[in-house]
């Protein structure tokens, strides 16, 4: 049980890599397709690697329908998102597409048949008023766009789609099997898009697939593959929440990056979002909740 509650400390490296993403997606400028394609690619690429170099072949078994759904989910979660990051700021496209588990409390409960308690809704509310509080002093700085923000929603409702779906999984599925299920599924969706509207794949520079490498190892790797592994040991609603300090960290980064300072009405949002995760992942950490485990759980 204590090694289980250790577990809860990579949450927040996980924020931190996929806080990334948003930044290293602006920073290459390429086609939205391309960028979902080639971080898929190579992530599973090197899952699949990982798993022979370390001598635990990728073993697929009756769960793998639903986790092509699950890739089906994060190749729309990415495509969606990526294209919204075009469309408006990044405060507001990761705030958006992380308003997530709102959707998380209702499948949680209903869906999974998980423990919702009354400090998991707390916190989730937290958390999410801290999203809406970021997005309205993003907003009051410009950069709002109708089609930004719907697509950022849209990435929103696919991501908890794909959570869900994969606490499902991994019920019955280790760690690298269904991640490399997942997303070599989701990038065969992304190239069957892109060879679908003519997306450009090729013909980058090298900076710009240096990028496509840094975005699958770090915000893919070290952010959505940690989730999936916390997927097996916690509820869903505590990885969707978990995932909510991305715009914390996204914001954070424009800083020195983009020069997008945060006004003191987005402090107080980060602030709340954070507070919120560490409700629910102190909740998470006591010994006491019941939660189902996955019997596969590396």
């Amino acid at each position: 049980m204590l090694h289980e509650r250790r577990d809860l400390l990579l949450l927040p490296i996980a924020i931190i890599a996929v806080s990334s993403a948003s930044i290293l997606i602006r920073l290459a400028e390429a086609d939205p397709v391309a960028v979902t394609f080639w971080r898929l690619a190579v992530a599973t690429v090197i899952t699949v690697a990982t798993a022979e170099a370390s001598g635990r072949r990728i073993r697929i078994g009756g769960w793998w329908p639903a986790a092509v759904l699950a890739g089906a989910f994060l190749s729309a979660h990415f495509i969606t998102w990526i294209s919204s990051l075009f469309y408006t700021t990044i405060a507001i496209s990761t705030t958006l597409v992380n308003v997530h588990p709102l959707f998380m409390l209702a499948i949680s409960r209903y869906g999974l048949s998980e423990e919702v308690s009354r400090k998991t809704i707390a916190g989730a509310a937290s958390s999410v008023a801290g999203s809406a509080l970021m997005f309205s002093a993003a907003a009051d700085l410009g950069g709002t766009n109708l089609l930004g923000a719907a697509l950022a929603l849209a990435g929103a409702l696919a991501f908890a789609g794909y959570l869900a779906v994969g606490r499902l999984v991994r019920a019955r599925a280790d760690t690298l099997s269904y991640t490399a299920v997942a997303y070599g599924f989701a990038a065969l969706f992304a190239l069957a898009i892109a060879l679908g509207t003519r997306a450009k794949l090729l013909g980058y520079s090298p900076e710009v697939y240096l990028l496509f490498a840094a975005i699958a190892v770090v915000p893919m790797l070290l952010g959505h593959s940690i989730f999936n592994y916390l997927l097996g040991r916690y509820r869903a609603i505590t990885v969707a929440v978990g995932a909510l300090g991305e715009p914390v960290g996204a914001t954070l980064l424009a800083v020195p990056v983009f020069g997008q300072v945060p006004s003191p009405s987005a402090i107080a949002g980060m602030a709340l979002i954070s507070a919120g995760v560490v409700v629910v992942s102190l909740e998470e950490a006591q010994p006491k909740k019941p939660l189902a485990r996955a019997s596969a759980n590396m």
